[in-house]
């Protein structure tokens, strides 16, 4: 899932071809499920193994007619009975191969009794028919089944639960992210239809009664709410360099479409350049949603509003399909580590600016994702989070991509890379937590780093910097003394090594004070008398000097610059700066997080205020239009207070 942040690519390469097909059958393909530790899963009793769920969506009515199978095997000796997860949806009866079996449900909670006791190493399957309308989380909300007008589709997470996952929303299971399986969704729609699930297409079936079977293949193991299907009058365009990457669109978005997947191709070479072969069966895709973004294994669902002809949504296409990797393929174990999925996304984001060079990078990192962490105002830890809110917050996205980026510049490029492949291959497929991740980073660099876990980690806020430089003439040159005070009121002493480039004339050098006292002072010698000492040139810690630095990159010829709201958080009003776009008009949406929009507004070339009279507080996106139809979105938070 993404947080809704922008990175402008003001120009880009040709990008590929794409061939309408008039929904080919995909071959299926054989993959040997990973070896997994049934008792790494969560203590239900049992492990989950394989999910084969029949769903007949029922448009008209606006419900589901379904059977699913589940089969598995004890953790436990003498296991009775299992409970599984199925939200709202009635049950109507209950069985496996020797008959029916007893069973109870209370909208909430399946319990079955078995046939007979199972001990581990056995493997046993029952079946559960079950129908009715599917629980979504209702207006303003996001995860569960939707009915829209033209698609009905399943969102696997909860932004708004307790319990985010929602497998539970369309088939019995045990619904936790350390309890992996595979899942076969089998959907029956009207023929006019198209249905997208996880996996490879195995086949479609016509059936005679005016209904079309697809049956989608996920046979490598995940976890429940990365299970999703989607309906609707889809056309499969192919991606031309990758034949196996799918866009699944509205009819009349074909064109603008073609122009907002230009660079997928590049996305996916870089991303399996970095961490490695793409590790899902053989098919990736975008799906066209009202609601976006959401990573589910295979199929990306990605918001319409997104698909507007042009690639000022990369960093969003980016951010989902690096949860491929990071996410899907390797999970945390508890929701609560949810920042090893998002702050791994929101980093990837960074990881794609630097296709175009590492100024674009850097200039991501602190203007995308480490100053609008800043400007939050939250001090949380990373690790722990269980609220919501909480869960799914600029700490877990923003400041968990800031503690990746200030890693890897502790570690060196060679290591840090090193460490990810590690940790990768150690645990796809699987589940893991913040110190298996800290584990595999130590064993790459051969160095412990308590020190760098324990503070930016698992301890609360970040550092505050009170700085002071002096320099004297010395008989062998200059030295420079640096008198440094770490000010925070909330949070521990941190430690890191800290850059200071020493400028003077032409010349100048940089050097690292390392810091793990509140109050330190450090002496350096230098050939050359300083003019200025400069702190964290290279932008490397998450530290409110950050919000001061200036002197962005003029736009390049012909380019616009890149759109920023101040204040953001807004209240009743906010400001538009966009530098390229100096006294031109601008047409202004909002929209809120489903894609809706909201407002429209009208600014001649002197006006740049937005007026925020009746807007909620809560997050939108913000898109201005300028002339040549160049356009850019960007993030807006609406606080409350006014």
């Amino acid at each position: 899932m993404t947080a809704l942040l922008a990175l402008l690519i003001l120009t880009s390469a040709p990008g590929p071809d794409f061939h309408a097909l008039a929904r080919p059958l995909n071959p299926g393909s054989d993959v040997a499920l990973p070896g997994r530790d049934a008792g790494s899963a969560r203590d239900a009793g049992y492990d989950a193994l394989y999910y084969t769920v029949e769903i007949e969506v029922l448009p008209s009515q606006q419900e589901l007619d379904c059977t699913a199978g589940i089969l598995f095997t004890p953790t436990v000796p003498d296991l009775d009975q299992i409970t599984l997860d199925l939200r709202q949806l009635e049950v109507g009866s209950v069985w496996d191969a020797g008959g029916p079996l007893a069973w109870t449900h209370d909208g909430e909670t399946l319990g079955i009794t078995l046939s007979s006791p199972l001990d581990p190493g056995d493997t046993a399957e029952v079946f559960v028919s079950y129908s009715g309308t599917p629980w979504n989380e209702g207006a303003g909300g996001w995860g569960g089944f939707w009915f829209s007008t033209y698609v009905f589709y399943h969102m696997g997470v909860g932004i708004y639960s307790e319990q985010p996952s929602l497998g539970r929303v369309i088939f019995p299971c045990h619904d936790h992210p350390s309890d992996k399986a595979g899942v076969d969704l089998i959907v029956t729609v009207p023929d006019t239809l198209y249905a997208v699930a996880n996996g490879d297409l195995q086949r479609i079936d016509d059936g005679s009664d005016g209904t079309l079977t697809f049956h989608w293949s996920q046979p490598q193991p995940m976890s429940t709410y990365l299970a999703a299907l989607s309906v609707s009058d889809y056309v499969d365009l192919q991606d031309s360099t990758h034949a196996w990457i799918h866009y699944y669109v509205y009819p009349w978005e074909i064109e603008d479409a073609q122009g907002s997947f230009a660079n997928v191709d590049l996305m996916m070479d870089r991303f399996e350049s970095i961490y490695g072969d793409y590790p899902w069966a053989s098919k990736f895709s975008y799906v066209e949603t009202p609601k976006g973004d959401m990573e589910h294994v295979t199929e990306v669902f990605h918001i319409a509003a997104a698909v507007n002809g042009s690639t000022v949504y990369d960093w969003l296409l980016a951010h989902e399909m690096s949860h491929q990797w990071w996410g899907d393929c390797v999970t945390e174990t508890e929701w609560s580590d949810v920042w090893l999925s998002e702050g791994f996304a929101t980093y990837s984001e960074a990881l794609w600016a630097e296709h175009y060079g590492w100024s674009s990078y850097d200039e991501y990192m602190v203007d995308d994702i480490m100053i609008p962490y800043l400007a939050s105002g939250e001090l949380f830890p990373l690790t722990g989070p269980s609220t919501p809110a909480e869960l799914w917050s600029y700490t877990t996205y923003q400041k968990g991509a800031s503690v990746l980026h200030m890693l890897r510049h502790v570690l060196g490029d060679d290591a840090y890379f090193e460490g990810l492949s590690a940790y990768f291959e150690q645990f796809a497929w699987s589940n893991c937590c913040t110190d298996d991740f800290q584990e595999a980073m130590e064993t790459a660099s051969g160095e412990p780093l308590d020190w760098f876990f324990d503070t930016w980690v698992h301890d609360w806020g970040y550092p505050v910097y009170d700085l002071d430089c002096s320099w004297s003439e010395t008989v062998d040159g200059w030295t420079v003394e640096i008198d440094l005070a770490q000010v925070q009121t909330t949070g521990p002493v941190f430690t890191m090594p800290l850059e200071f480039e020493i400028r003077g004339g032409a010349e100048d050098t940089t050097v690292v004070m390392w810091n793990d006292q509140a109050v330190q002072t450090a002496s350096f010698g230098v050939s050359f008398e300083p003019d200025v000492v400069l702190f964290d040139p290279g932008h490397f810690v998450l530290s409110p000097h950050l919000t001061g630095i200036g002197g962005r990159p003029s736009p390049p010829p012909g380019g616009a610059g890149t759109l920023h709201l101040a204040p953001n958080p807004a209240t009743s009003s906010t400001v538009l700066h966009w530098e390229g776009m100096s006294g031109s008009d601008l047409t202004v949406r909002l929209y809120d997080l489903t894609g809706r929009m909201l407002a429209e507004e009208s600014l001649d070339g002197g006006s740049r205020v937005l007026d925020l009279a009746g807007i909620p507080a809560g997050s939108y996106l913000v898109e201005a239009s300028g002339p040549g139809g160049i356009r850019q979105t960007t993030r807006l938070v609406v606080g409350p207070g006014r």
